[in-house]
C-alpha cells in the first residue's frame, strides 16, 4: 500500500467487505496484483472502474510465502485497507450456484475431506477417515501418489496400469508392458529369488557356484567335472 497518499475520509461502503469479480492478472506493475470489479457497482455508469488490488496470503515475504491467485471471472471477497478505497485487498475467494467446491461435506455432516485442486485439475487430497487416514497427489492425465495409514501403504500409480506398492507383506511392482533395469551392476540379495516364467533368456555366460536343474536341453553339454556346456 502507498504510504504517501493523502488522507481521504473513507466513503461509507468502503468500511465493509465487498464481492467482487476477477477480471484480470494481467498487472502492468508486475506486482502480482489482480483486477476486480465490485459487483455491488457493476453496470453502475461511471462507478463501475476496475481496480487493481492485492491478495493476501497466509504468510508472505521477500521471496516466500505461499503463491495462489485467483482466476478470471472467480468470486472474491474484498476489503478496503484502512477503509481507503484505493487499497483493496482480496481476502478469499467464494464458491456460488455456478463455481462448485471441489469437494463435498460427507453424508451426516462428517468434515473429512480437505482438497487443493488447480484450474486444470491437479489436486491434494486430504482423507481423515480414522485407521484409514490417506493423502493423495492426482494429475488430470491419471497419475497418482497415495500415502495411506491402516496398514500403511505407500502406491504410485500412472493411467497406463503401472504401479509401484509399497505395504507391510513387501513392494509389488505392475507393468503393463514391460519392466527395464539398466545399471553398471545389478546386486540381488535375498533368501531365496523364484522366477515364475515359460522361458528365461539370458545373452553372455550365466556362472553359480551350484546348478540344480531336472532336465538339460543344450546343443553340448559334457558331465562331470567342470560341466562343460
Amino acid at each position: 500500500m502507498q504510504r504517501d497518499l493523502p488522507f481521504m475520509t473513507a466513503p461509507p461502503w468502503a468500511a465493509l467487505a465487498q464481492l467482487a469479480r476477477v477480471v484480470s492478472l494481467d498487472d502492468p506493475e508486475r506486482l502480482n496484483r489482480v483486477q476486480i470489479r465490485l459487483l455491488a457497482f457493476d453496470g453502475a455508469e461511471g462507478q463501475d472502474a476496475p481496480l487493481w488490488a492485492r491478495v493476501v496470503a497466509p504468510f508472505a515475504g521477500d521471496q516466500r510465502g505461499l503463491f495462489m491467485l485467483p482466476d478470471v471471472d472467480d468470486e472474491v471477497l474484498v476489503l478496503m485497507a484502512q477503509g481507503d478505497a484505493r487499497a483493496p485487498l482480496i481476502v478469499g475467494g467464494l464458491w456460488n450456484g455456478s463455481a462448485a467446491a471441489p469437494a463435498d461435506i460427507a453424508a451426516g455432516g462428517a468434515n473429512r475431506t480437505k482438497r487443493l485442486r488447480s484450474k486444470n485439475g491437479i489436486q491434494i487430497t486430504l482423507l481423515d477417515e480414522s485407521g484409514q487416514e490417506t493423502l493423495t497427489l492426482e494429475t488430470p492425465g491419471g497419475t497418482r501418489v497415495t500415502l495411506k495409514d491402516g496398514p500403511s501403504a505407500l502406491t504410485l500409480e500412472d493411467a497406463n496400469g503401472n504401479s509401484i506398492k509399497l505395504e507391510t507383506a513387501g513392494i509389488t511392482v505392475t507393468a503393463a508392458a514391460k519392466v527395464s533395469v539398466q545399471a553398471a551392476n545389478v546386486e540381488v540379495t535375498a533368501g531365496m529369488v523364484k522366477v515364475d516364467a515359460a522361458m528365461a533368456d539370458f545373452s553372455g555366460m550365466v556362472k553359480c557356484a551350484v546348478l540344480q536343474t531336472n532336465a538339460v536341453i543344450s546343443a553340448s553339454y559334457t558331465p562331470g567335472a567342470g560341466n562343460v556346456w
